[in-house]
């Protein structure tokens, strides 16, 4: 099996979806179950961007209702994307809050995970071969509510679930080819780099860049998690990160 994690872009439109529903249908047919995990539709000003949301209370730091607010986005992303797998006839399910298994403390904005339960997803495996959870989010032990893993924290979600299910790689899909030799927003003649360590990633991702969160980095390294950040865009190859 294999982690797929679509970011805000991916998810964004009709449009975008339809290629996230290609690359998920591909995975399954190569790699039998997938579980998806999605961040928060588009950027602040888009209805249901993280941003957008936390626009709606008066900013008072981070607390039970700020995290809680936050989740809304990534379970409305996990919500619309798995009925449209459905339509689609793609065997998927959404696990969210207990059932996703991702327990932490409960400092609230930016959450350690203390422990990973991945009863109800393997469980679940068994009936269908796709499953959407959403990004960025865990669950208190102590007070059972939603907490929230940080800036980029569902980047760091589809990691942790990589190690924990032992995914064959956990992909990343994102508006560019891969990890590039500079910006190509800013730079003219900039290159894939096809494969790096995860050393280099991570002083890559020191720079102006951060192609995927630090955190989630440093995670894969610790736990060789292998990676492989792509286009959304063209069904190309693009960067592998393993030791």
């Amino acid at each position: 099996m294999i982690v797929q994690k679509f970011g805000g872009i991916a998810m964004q439109d009709h449009q975008n979806r339809k290629l996230v529903l290609a690359r998920i249908k591909k995975a399954i047919s190569i790699h039998q179950k997938v579980l998806v995990v999605v961040s928060a539709m588009g950027r602040r000003g888009q209805h249901y961007a993280t941003d957008t949301l936390l626009d709606l209370i008066p900013s008072s730091g981070n607390s039970v209702e700020t995290d809680l607010l936050s989740a809304c986005g990534e379970l409305i992303s996990a919500s619309v994307l798995c009925s449209e797998l459905k339509e689609a006839g793609i065997l998927a399910t959404l696990l969210y809050g207990k059932s996703a298994g991702i327990m932490t403390n409960n400092a609230y904005g930016d959450a350690q995970i203390e422990k990973v339960e991945t009863t109800s997803i393997t469980a679940s495996f068994q009936q269908v071969n796709c499953i959407v959870v959403p990004g960025f989010q865990g669950l208190s032990e102590e007070t059972q509510t939603f907490t929230t893993l940080g800036r980029g924290g569902s980047d760091l979600t589809a990691v942790v679930y990589g190690h924990y299910l032992n995914a064959d790689v956990v992909e990343f899909y994102k508006n560019v080819p891969g990890v590039m030799t500079s910006d190509p927003f800013r730079e003219k003649n900039v290159q894939l780099i096809s494969s790096m360590t995860y050393e280099e990633l991570q002083h890559k991702i020191n720079g102006p860049v951060e192609v995927i969160q630090k955190r989630a980095a440093k995670f894969a390294a610790l736990h060789n998690v292998p990676l492989h950040i792509r286009s959304l865009y063209e069904d190309k190859e693009g960067t592998f990160v393993f030791n």
